[in-house]
């Protein structure tokens, strides 16, 4: 009886790894959502060059609320596809969401994907890049505040830097 319980444990565990996703792979399901564009990086996402490097983004702007449940529960269903372990910051509260997922990649370096998603504004965005330890740490210790459509995270960087999420009415 012990042998076949430690066979169904090993073999539930062998199954979720098998359906776990990289970084990179969730990004690439992400980009091909619909309602959803490959962008190029641009002055509104100067963050791209200051702390994420090789920065893509995929997005979805101005989306009524049936496109933004569409988009948004399939992002969701990537996203569960991802492992938890990879997730160093973010939150939801049905109105606004940020994840934050980083993998090491080796030689301090690490994959990223940013996901933010707002019902307000209909956006749901993606972004994958590469950061250094130094902001996985800062990002990971950032304090993150959520209350209705207003979402805030502020990562101050080693070099003095920042890296912001910020989600309200006005933006």
């Amino acid at each position: 009886m012990k042998k076949i319980l430690l066979s169904l444990i090993a073999l539930i565990g062998l199954s979720a790894g098998a359906s776990a996703m990289s970084l990179k792979e969730a990004f690439s399901a992400l980009s091909n959502l619909q309602n959803i564009t490959v962008k190029t990086p641009d002055y509104n996402l100067p963050v791209v060059a200051d702390v994420v490097k090789d920065g893509q983004i995929a997005a979805g702007y101005n989306m009524n609320q049936q496109q933004v449940y569409e988009t948004a529960t399939a992002a969701y269903t990537v996203l569960n596809q991802v492992p938890l372990a990879y997730m160093i910051n973010g939150g939801n509260n049905n109105q606004v969401a940020a994840f934050i997922y980083a993998s090491p990649k080796g030689d301090g370096m690490n994959d990223v994907l940013i996901v933010v998603m707002s019902g307000y504004k209909g956006s749901v965005v993606s972004m994958f890049g590469t950061i250094d330890d130094a902001a996985k740490e800062a990002i990971q210790n950032a304090q993150f505040e959520m209350q209705g459509i207003n979402l805030n995270m502020n990562a101050t960087m080693a070099d003095g830097s920042e890296f912001n999420i910020t989600l309200s009415k006005a933006r």
